[in-house]
């Protein structure tokens, strides 16, 4: 599908939010009241933040909060009740203090939950794994992490898509005259790591990089690697981008004009102009700049056009929507200079605006590091923001014009553990425009996020399409998806297969005709595995999808005596009219005798 085009032909008809008449967008500093009480050290501006996160650590579909960088170096976890509200889990945790730089999270043993790695500022790297319930292992002997260097901002992919994820360990190469380099750590699936940067060429030689970002620049279904360095504004060092051909590298920096001459902090991926590829806004100590792609696989600079060269010195940067109205907001930290928040809206209608000040976000400290996520589940994004010095702040989110406008929220998950689908594009149809997304691991400045994915729609109360595309470039379309809804999103395989075993047995079915609504008639959470054809109902095209060849209740792929045996020994209700009886019978040998396709 050709998604720059339908974009560019969809947003003729868009109204811009700046011509509406919009109220400021809204936040609320509810830290203490919601249980985090939490203040970073003066003494990590040496380290230049110590990094946080805003993710689900035990499974249960709310956000929890990790934070790092307080007075003796202790990590406090703190878990989500699932109203917005934390309980402080870091005593018992198993997590030692440290002197840490960066922070990033994946599960890098494909156990289905997320594993903690915490950079260390010139002292050894900590890996641990998560056990469940709040309670962390370090395993960094065994994965043979325990790196020393000035580590900034890693990130996570499976460069090479063997189902393992990767990490890239960034370091500030020559600070305090430490020699460390940045490393791509292989995983090596036995919870082993094996450092590959400089065999595929992408360790970025003596570059004191800040932040790492694995995204899918080309589109082509694997992730490609981009790195922002600091002390360009000397001319000495610039940013890199590294082109994924399938496991292996080519730097394309100077083709996709993506040399930038800054001292890059942070970088935010999204897809700003709503043309379905990924845009880059770099933070620098003199002039931010935006890097909008032209569909042709260059960046243009449009930092001017857009307004949002800030005149600070920036760090930690995101793109979200956080009044749903389908353009992407973006909040910058700053150093002694009030935080922004730019208003997104209609690419026309440029330059945007900073709300910072009204939205109650305008931080006039020191901030490094910021993560987004829904903490209370009301559909609005909020934000953690890390200030030195002072208590970290998390923002609830008041936007009054969310009120009348919808979202949707995608959880892609891969196979049979539902594992976090990282590096899954999704291109979402509504509002009259395209908007691209990616689930990534290891974004902004140090920081970490959830498993899910949320799109702004606007007034739309549905999502007219999805366009998943996993790692590897297979698509799945999904058609008329519900708003203010979080859906888990399968891999085309993985459909009416509950217990992941390969087969669609006859209990399977039938659990697919409890679920059936009909035509038209949308389905609601957890009937997703269902869903065939990807139109939100179950009915009799998703039953047919499924169960190619009903009569074959043991899912073997053919029909025999075995499953005349299982009909008859297990009483099957195989009309689904919730009794056993004749109906049954001369339904199954009705199937039975039209034989498998």
């Amino acid at each position: 599908m050709n998604w720059a085009a339908l974009s560019s032909m969809m947003s003729l008809g868009v109204v811009s939010a700046a011509s509406m008449g919009m109220a400021p967008l809204s936040f609320t500093d509810e830290a203490l009241a919601r249980g985090v009480n939490y203040t970073i050290s003066p003494f990590t501006q040496v380290q230049f933040g110590a990094g946080l996160g805003l993710l689900d650590l035990d499974g249960d579909q709310d956000l929890d909060i990790v934070l790092c960088g307080r007075t003796g170096f202790g990590v406090a976890v703190y878990e989500n009740d699932g109203s917005g509200n934390f309980t402080d889990r870091s005593i018992g945790s198993g997590i030692a203090a440290i002197n840490n730089s960066g922070f990033s999270t994946a599960d890098y043993d494909n156990d289905g939950d997320e594993d903690l790695f915490f950079g260390g500022w010139l002292v050894p790297s900590k890996l641990y794994r998560n056990d469940g319930n709040f309670v962390f292992t370090d395993v960094t002997a065994s994965a043979g992490i325990a790196i020393v260097g000035a580590s900034m901002g890693a990130s996570w992919g499976d460069y090479n898509q063997d189902g393992h994820l990767d990490l890239y360990y960034t370091a500030r190469t020559n600070t305090s005259n430490n020699t460390t380099k940045n490393q791509l750590l292989h995983n090596n699936g036995d919870g082993t790591f094996t450092d590959v940067a400089q065999a595929l060429n992408v360790d970025a030689e003596e570059d004191p990089t800040l932040v790492s970002a694995f995204f899918d620049f080309d589109r082509d279904g694997d992730d490609d690697l981009y790195l922002g360095t600091d002390k360009g504004n000397s001319f000495n060092w610039w940013n890199r981008l590294y082109r994924n051909d399938g496991g292996t590298f080519t730097e394309i920096t100077d083709d996709a004009n993506a040399r930038a001459y800054i001292d890059c902090m942070g970088i935010a991926i999204g897809d700003l102009n709503n043309d379905s590829f990924f845009d880059v806004y770099m933070t620098d100590t003199m002039r931010n700049a935006l890097y909008l792609q032209d569909g042709n696989g260059v960046f243009v600079d449009e930092s001017d056009n857009a307004g949002v060269t800030s005149g600070a010195v920036g760090w930690g940067t995101v793109f979200a929507d956080f009044d749903n109205d389908s353009f992407s907001d973006l909040y910058v930290c700053n150093l002694a200079a009030p935080n922004r928040l730019y208003r997104g809206e209609d690419i026309a209608d440029w330059p945007m605006n900073d709300d910072g000040p009204a939205a109650g976000v305008a931080l006039p400290g020191v901030s490094y590091c910021v993560a987004v996520g829904d903490i209370d589940n009301d559909g609005l994004l909020d934000m953690v923001v890390g200030d030195v010095g002072q208590r970290v702040k998390i923002y609830m989110n008041n936007s009054p014009d969310a009120a009348s406008n919808h979202m949707v929220r995608l959880r892609p998950v891969i196979g049979a553990q539902e594992l976090k689908a990282v590096g899954t594009c999704m291109n979402v149809l509504a509002n009259g425009k395209w908007q691209a997304t990616e689930l990534r691991a290891g974004v902004n400045y140090k920081t970490s996020e959830g498993n899910t994915v949320q799109l702004g729609l606007g007034t739309d109360t549905e999502a007219l399409v999805v366009d998943v595309v996993w790692p590897g470039g297979t698509i799945r379309q999904l058609t008329g998806v519900p708003a203010d809804q979080t859906w888990t999103v399968y891999e085309q395989e993985r459909i009416g297969d509950l217990n992941s075993d390969g087969n669609i047995e006859w209990t399977e079915r039938a659990a697919a005709m409890a679920a059936w609504t009909g035509p038209g008639v949308k389905i609601m959470p957890g009937a997703e595995i269902f869903d065939f054809d990807g139109d939100f109902d179950i009915d009799d095209d998703d039953i047919a999808g499924l169960s190619p060849c009903p009569a074959d209740l043991t899912g073997e792929g053919s029909l025999n005596f075995l499953d005349v045996s299982y009909f008859l020994s297990n009483t099957v209700n195989y009309n689904g009219d919730a009794s056993f009886n004749f109906l049954d019978v001369s339904a199954f040998l009705q199937d039975f005798g039209a034989g498998c396709p």
